[in-house]
């Protein structure tokens, strides 16, 4: 097994074992993460024009906003659940457009913007 393949079977294996012992709150803070990790992908992509990469990263970005904003409960969240979907609906527009004008700043907005839901996350899930 090469050095590759043991770095890509150690993080699957370390992942799977942080998603089955989480709670919700930690689960989502991961998909968080993974979030941040995709579009700091897709912004150096841009930087070496690798568009492969940059696309699956603005897509799989994407798919994770879209992921959480499917798992609010809208009707017990309250004010707090709506201002969520709406935030999350914002991010995934600006990911999709991005994905057309390869835009590095408003990457950097959007890493900005994920990085401080992040951060909030965290600290829930750390109580």
């Amino acid at each position: 097994m090469n050095a590759r393949n043991a770095i890509s079977t150690y993080s699957t294996l370390d992942t799977q074992s942080k998603v089955e012992t989480a709670q919700p709150e930690r689960l989502i803070a991961l998909l968080y993460d993974k979030a941040c990790i995709l579009v700091r992908q897709a912004s150096n992509a841009l930087d070496t024009e690798d568009m492969e990469v940059f696309h699956e990263a603005t897509t799989h970005a994407t798919q994770i906003v879209l992921a959480l904003r499917g798992i609010l409960d809208l009707e017990n969240g309250g004010e707090t659940a709506l201002r969520l979907s709406e935030t999350y609906g914002a991010i995934a527009g600006a990911l999709f457009k991005t994905k057309r004008t390869k835009s590095k700043t408003e990457l950097g907005k959007l890493h900005e913007a994920l990085s401080e839901l992040r951060a909030a996350w965290h600290a829930i899930a750390e109580k």
